[in-house]
């Protein structure tokens, strides 16, 4: 049962993750603060659907998600969500376990992109954490990809640059059957809310970039 949960946990926050990031870049000239977080439940319903474990573990359809007290205002996009996990034995009457996460997102206050194709290619896309710099804001490499690994396999695992993941200073206090990494990250993190697994892309001009190198991806 631990690992079905973890399992969906890992799904879903993943899939927050990148609907609020998409819509904090994507929704900077939409004036609406409902139209932005629809588009925020879009993109996280888009992203969601192509994990098997999130359709076939959840307590109904899994589209029956619900967002209360999710919101959007100038600043903030926060996605609040919760569902139900079938459990394998029912207990009495319970069949299932309701779970909270949330993802939340600061909302891009920059520049506004310029419809002109030559003044655009002046302004990059970039992490806090990354090592690379970005030219398309659809670049897979701005995805937070977060995958479910045991502890055994800790050490052997290797990033999608090829790099060895370490433990995580801020929440791995003591080892657990299982860690979170991400395709392009450097470390094993025990929570999922951990805030190394979270990643803010910001859009800054190309002379500005310091310290990274051009996405191979995308530049």
């Amino acid at each position: 049962m631990l690992f079905r949960v973890l399992q969906v946990q890992t799904a879903v926050q993943e899939s927050a993750t990148y609907a609020t990031r998409k819509t904090a870049a994507m929704a900077v000239n939409v004036k609406s603060d409902t139209v932005a977080l629809s588009m925020a439940k879009g993109y996280y319903f888009h992203h969601a659907a192509k994990y098997k474990v999130v359709k076939k573990y959840m307590k109904g359809s899994w589209v029956m998600t619900r967002f209360d007290g999710s919101s959007c205002d100038k600043d903030d996009i926060v996605l609040k969500i919760s569902y139900e996990i079938k459990m394998p034995i029912k207990f009495g009457t319970i069949d299932s376990l309701r779970i909270y996460q949330s993802s939340h997102q600061r909302r891009w206050s920059g520049d506004k992109p310029r419809l002109d194709a030559n003044e655009d290619s002046e302004y990059v896309y970039i992490t806090e954490t990354g090592y690379a710099y970005h030219k398309d804001i659809k670049c897979s490499h701005l995805d937070l990809s977060i995958h479910l690994i045991s502890k055994e396999n800790i050490n052997s695992a290797r990033n999608l640059s090829g790099g060895k993941y370490y433990r995580c200073s801020h929440c791995v206090k003591k080892d657990v059957p299982y860690y979170y990494i991400a395709d392009y990250g450097t470390n094993y993190h025990s929570s999922i809310l951990c805030s190394g697994l979270k990643r803010s892309v910001e859009r800054i001009k190309l002379k500005d970039v310091k310290g990274k190198s051009p996405c191979k991806h995308c530049v």
